[in-house]
């Protein structure tokens, strides 16, 4: 272990034992994780322990009521601090909804036909989050996707390369910086300063997927309540990040005007029969659902297990088609993985996994933590993939570029078409 430690530079190792928290915000759900820096471990992190509550005032990506949010937030960081046995003073926050936005910039700068530095990478990085308006938009995260130096294409990592002249295409992805600060305003409320963003789509790829898929290319999707996130990981970077905004909430909102119930009535009938498979055996089964009444009460009643399944797998199926429609059109289609993994609470509902592959068609797998063993039995299960994944995001070594701005905007310059072209053409000699 001293061995190890060593190697580790010095701010790092500073760090061991530390407390880091992470917060994940969504429509339903609000996670709180806490763990201990450990860098032996293969999450990054010793786990203490983890809360979670209902989320209120927090719904379709946006902030509807700042004090029912940050009486969530409190709930679920004093329940992670009783188990945990921590007090903690910041986290890392995750932000997801249809306002969170993926776009690409691209920048070229003169090398001269020497070597490339570190620093000509940063400088070329700046220069393309400069063509981000920093007035509107907060970039929360910035994933070079790939070089080219010179008539070299498809290059991961051009550091010690010669050339004349480097290029890099950068997957930025934002949000609305009215969102940001009112979030981090909420979070300041509940007396936690937050140390970091994350794109949640991101975090829940880092808590979920496989180093062999991050690095071989993988597509994560995290069906939350109200919204379904894609992301693609792509030579061991987040390259695209594609939302959705539909999820389980949906799907609940469906069964109760389906059936006639209450809102709380139609997610207790899915969480308890609900399926997405048609044609499993079982659906013949006769359950019990509770239907409003001429007086307004809910009555006892009963319906075949196939008419809930009826009424569930067309709104999953329809997530999926508009999952399928923001991978046709996105820059990146001709090199999109081939492989997917399910997370987030959605992804439990018996069915899903083999529609999502019928209408992707590729393979699919149920992904919950990766880890799984470190995070215990409670914590082990999908709903808190994002939370697990922004505990260790800085651990599994991303290049985020995000904070490379704010530099001065060097000579030669290019465009993002002309870039981007060049790109397209690569990709169809390649793929």
């Amino acid at each position: 272990m001293a061995r190890a430690d060593a190697k580790l530079k010095p701010a790092k190792a500073a760090r061991i034992g530390q407390a880091i928290a992470s917060l994940d915000i969504g429509s339903s759900k609000i996670t709180c994780l806490i763990g201990r820096y450990d860098p032996a471990s293969k999450a990054g992190f010793a786990f203490l322990g983890g809360g979670r509550q209902q989320s209120r005032g927090f719904n379709g990506g946006s902030i509807k009521d700042m004090e029912a949010l940050e009486r969530s937030i409190r709930l679920a960081v004093e329940d992670a601090e009783r188990q945990a046995g921590e007090r903690i003073e910041q986290v890392v926050l995750g932000i997801t909804g249809p306002k969170v936005t993926c776009d690409f910039v691209a920048a070229v700068i003169d090398i001269g036909g020497r070597e490339v530095t570190r620093k000509d990478m940063k400088k070329l990085h700046a220069n393309a989050l400069n063509k981000v308006n920093p007035k509107q938009t907060e970039i929360l995260s910035a994933h070079p996707v790939l070089y080219k130096l010179d008539d070299q294409e498809g290059i991961k990592d051009p550091a010690g390369m010669i050339g004349e002249k480097l290029s890099v295409l950068l997957s930025v992805i934002a949000a609305p910086k009215s969102l940001v600060r009112n979030l981090v305003e909420c979070v300041g409320r509940a007396h936690l300063h937050v140390d970091r963003i994350i794109p949640s789509a991101i975090a829940s790829g880092a808590g979920s997927l496989i180093d062999d898929e991050i690095e071989n290319g993988a597509l994560c999707i995290d069906m939350g309540s109200g919204v379904t996130a894609a992301c693609a990981f792509i030579n061991g970077s987040p390259a695209w990040l594609g939302l959705v905004p539909a999820g389980g909430s949906n799907v609940t909102g469906d069964i109760a005007q389906g059936i006639g119930t209450t809102f709380a009535a139609a997610e207790r009938m899915k969480t308890v029969y609900g399926t997405a498979d048609t044609k499993s055996p079982g659906l013949a089964e006769r359950i019990e659902v509770a239907r409003l009444g001429d007086d307004g009460r809910l009555n006892g009643s009963k319906m075949a297990r196939g008419d809930l399944a009826a009424i569930i797998s067309p709104r999953i199926e329809e997530t999926f088609e508009y999952v399928a429609e923001k991978l046709a059109g996105s820059e990146l289609k001709k090199i999109m993985p081939r492989r997917t993994v399910l997370t987030g609470g959605g992804s439990l509902l018996p069915g899903v996994r083999e529609i999502a592959g019928r209408v992707l068609q590729q393979p699919v797998r149920l992904g919950k933590p990766v880890e799984a063993d470190i995070l215990g039995e409670t914590h082990a299960n999908p709903v808190f993939s994002t939370a697990a994944g922004l505990l260790s995001y800085e651990f599994r070594g991303f290049t985020d570029v995000a904070r490379a701005g704010n530099a001065s905007e060097a000579s030669g310059g290019s465009g993002r078409s002309g870039l981007l072209n060049k790109v397209f053409r690569w990709l169809s000699e390649n793929f």
